[in-house]
């Protein structure tokens, strides 16, 4: 090291500041400083916003399915086959419901049917 000279003058004739080496750059004979920062990680792009969640159970459903309970059979099977076109379109929950009105709707229809039949039958025999 001693047969090195370092590239600025350590003794600058009076008066006069001493002449550092430029910034960034590495002086001779000394051991390398530390890494530069790395450059920073850009954001990621910003992602679109989701769809909303569905609104939950379709109403129509619900109320064919209690309608088909009660026995209100037509509009049991009316609700039913308009809540599944509603949730066909809109993902909401409730396909189960609407298909157990439709058939509850059903099968009180043809009970109805049945017993109106009979009751014609017995009351022509009088």
């Amino acid at each position: 090291m001693s047969d090195q000279t370092p590239p600025w003058d350590p003794n600058p004739p009076s008066g006069q500041p001493p002449q550092y080496p430029a910034p960034g750059g590495q002086a001779p004979g000394y051991p390398p400083g530390p890494a530069a920062y790395a450059q920073p990680i850009p954001y990621a792009p910003a992602q679109p916003y989701a769809p909303p969640a569905p609104a939950g159970t379709n109403t129509l459903a619900i109320v064919a399915l209690i309608t088909g309970i009660v026995g209100v059979s037509l509009v049991a099977i009316v609700l039913g086959f308009v809540a599944r076109s509603q949730i066909s379109k809109t993902g909401q929950a409730g396909n189960g419901m609407a298909l157990a009105g439709i058939i509850l709707g059903f099968v009180y229809f043809v009970i109805t049917i049945i017993i109106y039949v009979a009751f014609f039958v017995l009351a022509s025999q009088i």
